[in-house]
């Protein structure tokens, strides 16, 4: 079966132009003698007729342009469409056909003055495409760029008003309203400038805190056997700046740069040897005051703690960067002193007290030596992390217990 092919309105003009012609004819030669009155309105009926025949419905705002010949008639339909005005900020709608820019603003009742700009031309016919634009000089308010300021323009949309105040948008930026609305007077016009910055920052991961028993020392005592030192954790981050201030931030990466390292003490859990008491006379060696008597002490948290022999002489402190060596081959640390090893031998598990009782450097091991030891003018040297407690320790006499 052939598709029906649809018939266009100049076919659909044509077929009525023929059938006019026709009937036009035949009442011609049947009126020969008549007026030009009733020839005017025998005209009248037949368009009526044709568009009744044709089963063609006229709107309200449709338009009928009829053509007259020597024997034939023309009628050309215009169906009426929507046309859109905008006047100041406020839209109307209005039915048109054969119509000027002009004739549709009549039609939405808007009187112009000579203050008024309308786009496009009043002489120019309407589409359904037409937009119309009445607009006058409006005061509009423009926030930009950290600056507010009053101005006039005469432009019809807020695009067009940026373009005329010279403001060039980012990709980002943020316009209110937006940029497609129509100015009016008393309107405020507010650019927010958009900024994406990836930034980098460094963060500290705290090391943890281990401790391991041991019974190499007496037990209540205890040494740092490593100290802990402080991780790093890189963030990357994507943050959305408007007019420069942060709106929201995503972190983009999290890594740890750096890996912590613990701290580890020792705790002791060995027990202290007993010895008997015995008399001994004293003997001096170096400079200091050597008892051989055993004995026992109470420690600064409360533990009696017994002793082999009690020593008392002048000490001094000293510091040294971290992993600096001793004379007996490990790293300095707090708890780690500098003897003269012929008088207190190097492993020596030593308690350390000022001999007034102000200062407890407290439980320490003989691991290192120096020269003003090896002299005698010196019985321990404490060793600090820092020049400030060194300091703080100064010269003074103290006493040594020596516990094994």
């Amino acid at each position: 079966m052939k598709n029906k092919k649809r018939k266009s309105p100049y076919a659909v003009i044509f077929a009525l132009a023929v059938c006019l012609a026709v009937c036009i004819l035949g009442l011609n030669a049947q009126a020969q003698h008549s007026s030009s009155d009733e020839e005017s309105v025998v005209a009248d009926v037949y368009t009526d007729e044709i568009l009744e025949k044709a089963e063609i419905t006229l709107n309200k705002d449709d338009t009928v342009i009829r053509t007259e010949g020597d024997g034939y008639v023309v009628l050309n339909i215009v169906r009426a469409f929507d046309v859109k005005i905008n006047f100041s900020g406020t839209e109307f709608t209005v039915r048109c056909s054969e119509d000027t820019v002009a004739d549709a603003i009549a039609k939405a009742g808007i009187t112009l003055t000579k203050e008024h700009r309308v786009t496009p031309e009043l002489s120019q016919k309407v589409t359904p495409d037409t937009n119309i634009y009445i607009v006058s000089d409006s005061g509009v308010t423009l926030t930009a760029d950290g600056e507010t300021r009053n101005c006039i323009t005469t432009a019809n949309t807020v695009e067009e008003f940026l373009l005329q105040m010279n403001i060039i948008l980012g990709e980002d930026d943020i316009v209110s309203p937006e940029l497609s609305e129509s100015i009016y007077e008393g309107m405020s016009v507010v650019v927010q400038r958009v900024e994406y910055k990836e930034e980098i920052a460094t963060e500290v991961v705290d090391y943890g805190f281990i401790t391991e028993e041991t019974d190499d020392l007496v037990s209540g005592t205890s040494k740092i056997k490593q100290y802990g030192i402080e991780g790093e954790r890189t963030l990357v981050t994507k943050s959305k700046y408007i007019d420069g201030e942060l709106s929201e931030s995503v972190v983009v990466s999290d890594e740890v740069t750096k890996e912590p390292v613990d701290q580890i003490k020792l705790i002791g859990t060995g027990r202290a040897p007993s010895y008997q008491s015995k008399p001994s006379k004293p003997s001096y060696s170096g400079g200091a005051s050597v008892d051989n008597a055993e004995g026992s002490f109470v420690d600064a948290s409360g533990n009696t703690v017994y002793y082999k022999r009690k020593l008392t002489g002048s000490s001094t402190a000293y510091y040294a960067a971290e992993g600096a060596i001793t004379a007996t081959g490990v790293p300095v640390y707090v708890g780690g002193v500098a003897v003269n090893p012929n008088v207190i031998p190097y492993g020596s598990k030593l308690y350390i007290v000022s001999s007034d009782g102000k200062m407890i450097y407290g439980y320490a091991t003989a691991v290192d030596t120096g020269g003003a030891l090896m002299s005698g003018s010196v019985l321990v040297d404490v060793f600090y992390s820092t020049y400030g407690e060194c300091m703080n320790w100064g010269r003074r006499n103290v006493t040594v217990y020596v516990l094994s």
